[in-house]
C-alpha cells in the first residue's frame, strides 16, 4: 500500500488540491518502507505508547495533524491566511518522513532529521511545480523540534513554525496515555469535588 493512503484523511484537511497531490507525491516516491514500521521513538522515552512499536510514526504524525486542526480553530490563529494554514498541515504530516532516513532507512539522519526533509521537500516541489519550494513551508519543517533543533539559527520564528512545532511537541507528549477513568476511581471519588461540564465558564 502507497504510504500517502495512511494519510488520506489529513491530505483531506489541506485545501489546495495542488498541496494535496504534492504531499501524496512526497509520501509515495521519497519515503522508504521504513515509514510504516517505525515507532516515533527509538528508545521509547520521548513519544507515548501509542506512538511506539511498528506503525508508531504513522500515529504520531495523524496525532500531530490532528492537534494542528483543533489549534487552528482558536483566536491565535485565526487571523492567518488559509494559504498558510495548508503548509501548516502539509508540514506536520511531513516533519518525520527522515527520521530514520529517505528511501533506505539510516539512523544517522535523527539528529538532523528536519533539516534531512526540508531539503527533500525542496527537491521534490522543485520537480513536482518546477518553480521554487515555499520558504514557509521549508521553514515549518526544519525547525519543528521547536528548542531542541540543531542548529539553532533554524529554531522556530514564524507562526507557522510555532504552529507546527507546538503541534508536534503536544502530540508527543506522555500524558495522552493517561488511562480511562475507571468505575473504581469514580466510585472513590468525593462527588462534591466533582465539577459537571455545564458547570464549567467554557
Amino acid at each position: 500500500m502507497q504510504l500517502s493512503k495512511f494519510f488520506e484523511r489529513e491530505i483531506q484537511l489541506i485545501q489546495s488540491e495542488d498541496l494535496k497531490d504534492f504531499t501524496r507525491f512526497f509520501l509515495d516516491t521519497r519515503v522508504g518502507e521504513w515509514f510504516k514500521k517505525s515507532g516515533a521513538s527509538s528508545s521509547g522515552k520521548y513519544h507515548p505508547v501509542f506512538a511506539q512499536g511498528e506503525g508508531g510514526l504513522i500515529r504520531h504524525t495523524r496525532a500531530v495533524v490532528m492537534v494542528c486542526e483543533e489549534l487552528l480553530r482558536m483566536n491565535t490563529y485565526a487571523y492567518m491566511r488559509d494559504e498558510y494554514k495548508d503548509y501548516a498541515k502539509v508540514a506536520c504530516i511531513l516533519h518525520d518522513t527522515y527520521k530514520y532516513g529517505g528511501l533506505t532507512e539510516d539512523k544517522n539522519c535523527f539528529k538532523q532529521h528536519g533539516l534531512h526533509a526540508s531539503n527533500a521537500v525542496k527537491e521534490a516541489w522543485q520537480e513536482f511545480f518546477n518553480e521554487k519550494a515555499p520558504e514557509v513551508l521549508l521553514l515549518a519543517i526544519k525547525s519543528h523540534m521547536g528548542q531542541w533543533t540543531e542548529p539553532k539559527e533554524d529554531r522556530p520564528f514564524t507562526p507557522v513554525d510555532r504552529l507546527v512545532h507546538l503541534s508536534d511537541y503536544i502530540a508527543s507528549r506522555s500524558f495522552w496515555d493517561i488511562p480511562t477513568l475507571t468505575a473504581e476511581y469514580e466510585a472513590d471519588a468525593h462527588p462534591e469535588d466533582v465539577i459537571l461540564d455545564e458547570e464549567l465558564p467554557f
